[in-house]
């Protein structure tokens, strides 16, 4: 999948295009050009890109039109006027903005905002300083993805643990995130966890999905996304919680005249997982308005032990990846009251089925889950004047995961159990936006605005109705400014342009008060194509509802299970464990160093280093109950306890004592009290490098298109203030500290081709003495499609296409094996191996 990173060209392939990018302002917008002679839509996004100016192009005005070579130094309006020369096709200025085929203001309404979303700053044109990643839908039909949570899982910045469908029983071992509850796929930025991710729907919140905090981005469907642009870099002095390793904003494609459909079937070579897909995606425009509507329907087979050589030892049946049923759609709608204000309207459903057995001690262990998820975003835009911009917006979000266990021995019932992971969110958010000072250099502009928001989470026996709940709110201010320093017209030596951004964020939460984090950034242009960025800010993550309010509990246990004990026989233990209500927010400092070099439109280069120092992480201390002696947790351990300590920590229980030691209670004879509640405890230390090259050369009536994306990350941790720190990156259950993706591919009139070389690095596991090293894993990917172009008739338009995903069907490296789980790490390989999908599409 070609990616690309830092200020990219974003264009809406609609009726009407929008087309944004903002390296500089308006005032600065020459640029050099060296565009081969295209269609004429491919050349004006090139100028929007190169120039920074915001360009609206009506497409059926440009569409058919060729663009002549455009060779030299032109300003963004020469530019539009030397590629329009000859065609009949009008351009006219609106304010900073190119219009290119409008009509005159008497006969064009262009709405209340010509804006689009750009994640990363909420300054309209602002340049930004942190990197950046785009990933265009096109992109990931082009590498044979059917939905977005698969084009994310390739992405070498996103590490696949925590909610995936294809995380195994095995990987609970990596911690309580690694639990695949829903079935979907949760975005996890640099490995810090899905809940330190934000992810987001066109800039809104959604619910949260299971108990672990994260979102599940392929209930979206993927017919209805633009783009999704990704912003690695700690962000919580513009989005709040969350924000910690970075951004994820889901952009969905705008109102827009006709009809398409997409089918695909796949099919893993060495069986199971047969899969099929259906979608539909149709809009319709009017003079001051749309409408767009999306549907997706997915299902796939599972995958079982015995169809997997390497795992077969597992028994029968045994399930290592689950069958699933989707269904999702998308409603967008738009409306214009007069010329100044719009209206619009976003909403989401998606139901997912998705079930599996696993052979365990004697027993088949059933599990089947309904997760579904509603979100309702209504947001009003309206211009202030000529210069500024008010943006009223709402949320309402839901899911509920209802989950339901039933365990056999031969045809037996031996356990039965649901419980519902219950979410809600609601929302709702005011800021202006606009010029706030005139400078040499051009306008300097702010954002203020502030919000409040409620997330409500239930976790309940379907059954008998026990369990806990409760809700969070956080009422909050934020505010941006960007400050223009010089420009280019300046003409000073070594400084074509220079800005600064500052950020800052108040919240103010019901249970652990008050936060605040700020954000600095500074973009440098020493020459041109270069650009250099600096950004420092703080981040927090409020803590879950599940770790403040799950029930505690206070478990005997027989004192010399545990290791290294020196106790009379007969002498037991208490281990507490549960949630607690008065954690902190956890707290992250980051700092992005990005050098960016792109001479011409055709070739980029960025490179960014990035440091974390992530604090109060919570976490239960104590891996294994077992362990619990080890000096490094002596801090959670009681010694010789009183009688009445021990009381005190029975009566602090929930559920009261269960006495799981096989000895009578005698609280004289406890001889530890173990304490693995919640705590804020971890620390991490976090630092790594992000490498992307692309380049793109014209070849007869195509191009050769070529990038590499890597990233190489280093993380530590330790969990007590007297325990050293240890690694993370590069062990089983954790990221690698090395992975990649490669691109080669082919575009012409109607065919293309790409090819995918993906690696991923060593991993250590620590579970034996000495430690064992995974190899790495080397495979690739091929996409081939074909379009029929108008002179095909009724097959105009139809397009044809075969993915193949691991190619030479490459094996998970194994690890040391251990009863009743997988023998591979299910976070970071999957057991699909070779599968081949044929899709077809049809514009209608």
């Amino acid at each position: 999948m070609p990616i690309r990173t830092g200020v990219a060209s974003i264009a809406l392939a609609t009726t009407s295009i929008l087309v944004s990018t903002a390296p500089a302002m308006a005032q600065t917008d020459v640029a050099d050009y060296d565009l081969p002679a295209q269609d004429l839509e491919s050349s004006l996004r090139a100028v929007a890109r190169l120039s920074g100016r915001q360009i609206i192009i009506l497409s059926e005005k440009v569409a058919g039109h060729q663009a002549p070579a455009l060779i030299g130094r032109f300003d963004a309006e020469a530019a539009v006027d030397r590629l329009l020369a000859g065609s009949g096709i009008k351009a006219r200025r609106a304010g900073e903005t190119i219009l290119v085929g409008a009509q005159d203001k008497s006969g064009e309404n262009m709405g209340a905002s010509g804006d689009i979303t750009v994640t990363g700053s909420r300054i309209k044109g602002a340049p930004l300083a942190s990197p950046r990643i785009t990933i265009g839908r096109q992109q990931m039909l082009d590498a044979g993805f059917g939905d977005v949570g698969s084009a994310l899982r390739a992405l070498p910045q996103n590490f696949a643990g925590g909610q995936n469908p294809g995380v195994g029983s095995g990987a609970n071992a990596g911690g309580i995130v690694n639990q695949n509850i829903t079935g979907g796929s949760s975005v996890n930025l640099r490995g810090l966890g899905p809940d330190a991710t934000l992810t987001l729907l066109d800039g809104n919140r959604l619910a949260y999905g299971g108990f672990a905090q994260g979102i599940d981005i392929s209930a979206i469907p993927l017919e209805a996304v633009d783009r999704v642009e990704i912003v690695p870099d700690g962000s919580s002095a513009l989005y709040g919680s969350d924000a910690v390793a970075g951004v994820v904003n889901v952009i969905l494609r705008p109102p827009a005249n006709g009809l398409s459909a997409r089918a695909r079937w796949g099919k893993a070579t060495d069986g199971g997982d047969f899969s099929q897909q259906y979608s539909l995606v149709g809009g319709s425009e009017w003079q001051t308005g749309g409408a767009m509507a999306a549907y997706g329907y997915r299902q796939n087979d599972s995958i079982q032990a015995r169809q997997r050589g390497y795992a077969a030892a597992l028994g029968d049946p045994y399930v290592l990846f689950p069958e699933q049923t989707v269904h999702s759609g998308i409603l967008r709608l738009t409306q214009d009251v007069g010329n100044a204000v719009q209206l619009r309207f976003d909403g989401l459903f998606n139901s997912r089925k998705t079930g599996r057995q696993i052979s365990a001690y004697g027993a088949v262990l059933t599990s089947a889950t309904s997760d579904r998820l509603y979100a309702l975003a209504p947001t009003l835009e309206a211009r202030l004047g000529t210069s500024w911009r008010f943006s009223l917006r709402g949320a309402y979000s839901k899911g509920r995961t209802i989950g339901r266990e039933r365990d056999y021995v031969e045809d037996t019932e031996i356990f039965n159990a649901a419980v519902c992971y219950c979410n809600v969110l609601l929302g709702a958010e005011a800021f202006i936006e606009g010029p706030v000072l005139r400078l040499p250099a051009g306008t300097a502009r702010l954002v203020a605005g502030g919000g409040y928001r409620t997330n409500k989470f239930a976790n309940r026996n379907v059954d008998t109705g026990s369990g806990f709940s409760g809700r969070q709110n956080d009422g909050y201010a934020y505010a941006e400014l960007f400050v223009p320093l010089v420009a280019e017209a300046d003409q000073v030596p070594w400084v074509r342009n220079l800005s600064v951004t500052a950020a800052g964020r108040y919240d103010r939460y019901n249970r652990f008060g008050d936060i605040a984090t700020p954000k600095l950034g500074l973009v440098y242009g020493p020459l041109p194509g270069v650009e250099l960025k600096l950004s420092w800010g703080r981040s927090f993550k409020a803590p879950t509802l599940l770790q403040q309010l799950q029930t505690r509990s206070a478990s005997l246990v027989n004192a010399q299970a545990l290791v290294g004990a020196n106790v009379p026989e007969g002498a037991t233990a208490l281990y507490t464990e549960g949630g607690a209500p008065d954690l902190r927010p956890e707290r992250a400092t980051s700092m992005s160093w990005t050098a960016q070099w792109q001479p011409s439109q055709r070739f980029s280069l960025d490179v960014t280093y990035f440091r974390i120092k992530y604090d109060d992480r919570v976490i239960q201390p104590i891996g294994s109950y077992l362990n619990a002696l080890n000096p490094a947790y002596g801090q959670f351990l009681v010694r010789a306890p009183t009688p009445e300590d021990v009381e005190a920590a029975i009566a602090a229980s929930s559920t009261g004592l269960q006495n799981y030691s096989g000895l009578p209670y005698d609280p004289s004879r406890v001889a530890y009290i173990i304490d693995n509640h919640y705590t804020n405890v971890a620390n991490q230390k976090v630092q790594g490098l992000d490498f992307a090259v692309s380049y793109q050369q014209p070849v007869g009536p195509g191009s050769i298109l070529t990038s590499l994306n890597a990233t190489w990350l280093e993380t530590r941790q330790k969990n007590s203030a007297t325990s050293p720190y240890f690694a993370l990156s590069g062990t089983i259950w954790n990221p690698p500290k090395v992975r990649l993706r490669g691109t080669l591919g082919w575009e012409g009139e109607h065919i293309k081709a790409y090819g995918y070389l993906n690696y991923m690095g060593e991993l250590d596991d620590l579970r034996d003495t000495p430690s064992r090293r995974l190899g790495s894993q080397v495979s690739a990917d091929l996409f081939v499609g074909y379009t029929f172009g108008e002179e095909a008739g009724l097959l105009a338009d139809l397009e044809l296409s075969l993915a193949v995903d691991n190619l030479f069907n490459a094996k998970p490296p194994l690890m040391m094996a251990a009863p009743f789980v997988e023998p591979y790490d299910s976070t970071n390989f999957s057991p699909v191996g070779r599968a081949v999908a044929l899709s077809i599409s049809k514009k209608i």
